[in-house]
């Protein structure tokens, strides 16, 4: 498949998905999200920070959700996304909450090399900026395994509530 494909499959679905999640029961666990920053700990100068791209989440409390998205990654190839999350409860006056999953992401995992799909976890901080905005600060640590190596990274998301 190639990456035009792929982009706009992700994109289509994100659309599909965010038209069928316009009932008020569930207006305030879909958010549209809007792929922001990347802060590369290592080999950075190599790397964009700049990440602009798109998706939807629908994260409920206490439930199964999912995440689906396009974005420019950090070697400016398109890159898409798809997973799975679970929403823990609100703490801290109700502004922080975490997302645990999983997500399969199609990028550029290395300079001057092909994309490639890898299943990744997806910890995440949700931090509200207010009603209908929030933060996700999310990341992964630096990895060896299995031959591959990976460098440490945090990830930003604004997100949107559009009801």
């Amino acid at each position: 498949m190639n990456k035009s494909f792929i982009t706009k499959f992700v994109l289509a679905t994100a659309l599909i998905v965010a038209g069928f999640n316009t009932s008020n029961a569930h207006a305030a666990d879909g958010h549209l999200v809007f792929n922001t920053a990347a802060i590369h700990f290592k080999n950075f100068s190599d790397r964009n920070a700049f990440v602009p791209g798109l998706g939807w989440e629908y994260s409920p409390t206490g439930k199964v959700g999912f995440h689906v998205g396009t974005l420019s990654d950090s070697f400016g190839a398109q890159a898409t996304y798809l997973g799975v999350n679970y929403g823990t409860k609100r703490i801290l006056n109700n502004r922080v909450r975490f997302l645990l999953g999983a997500t399969a992401v199609h990028k550029q995992y290395h300079k001057n090399k092909g994309l490639e799909t890898k299943i990744v976890p997806f910890p995440v901080m949700e931090v509200a900026l207010s009603k209908r905005a929030s933060l996700n600060v999310t990341g992964s640590p630096e990895i060896d395994y299995a031959g591959s190596h990976s460098n440490a990274v945090m990830f930003f998301q604004l997100k949107v509530q559009l009801r």
